[in-house]
């Protein structure tokens, strides 16, 4: 019986996928949130705890609740990724000071510093994607992406990874 043999450095004629926008935006996509989910782990985080921290530091003061809702992730999604933040040490919830109900979430000194250094992470992630691009290309290519989210209805700053 004859063997299957694979060959991965000709593409095989006719298999068009390869130029197709969904397959290279699928194949940047997954490339580009395993590399900066391993990158990101330097700072002991993955990507929806960096997003949260992200949001905390842009909102504080805001409830855990009126974050997820701008971001449109399950209450439950949100109170455990704030919970392993809180437990970690990076964000604190306190009470907030016109209703006793609700916590309000602030980031911690720790926090602050594991922002700051995940900040910086996620630019050399950028620059490494873009190699080789302009900044003209590489903003054409952000603005033509961002009609496709906003076609899509997607979410400004939604990633279905926090979903």
């Amino acid at each position: 019986m004859g063997r299957l043999r694979l060959v991965t450095a000709n593409p095989i004629d006719g298999d068009h996928a390869p130029q197709t926008l969904a397959f290279l935006l699928s194949q940047v996509g997954i490339h580009a949130s395993r590399r900066f989910a391993d990158r990101i782990a330097a700072v002991d985080l993955n990507p929806p705890l960096f997003r949260v921290l992200n949001l905390v530091a842009a909102a504080e003061g805001q409830s855990q609740q009126a974050i997820a809702g701008v971001i449109e992730i399950p209450p439950s999604r949100m109170v455990a990724l704030v919970d392993e933040l809180e437990q970690r040490g990076l964000v604190e919830r306190r009470p907030d000071p016109e209703d006793r109900r609700v916590r309000a979430l602030f980031l911690t000194a720790k926090g602050k510093r594991c922002l700051k250094r995940g900040r910086e992470i996620a630019k050399q992630h950028e620059e490494e994607l873009t190699e080789g691009m302009s900044a003209t290309d590489r903003d054409l290519l952000v603005s033509m992406l961002q009609q496709i989210v906003d076609q899509q209805a997607l979410g400004k700053g939604v990633h279905p990874g926090l979903k």
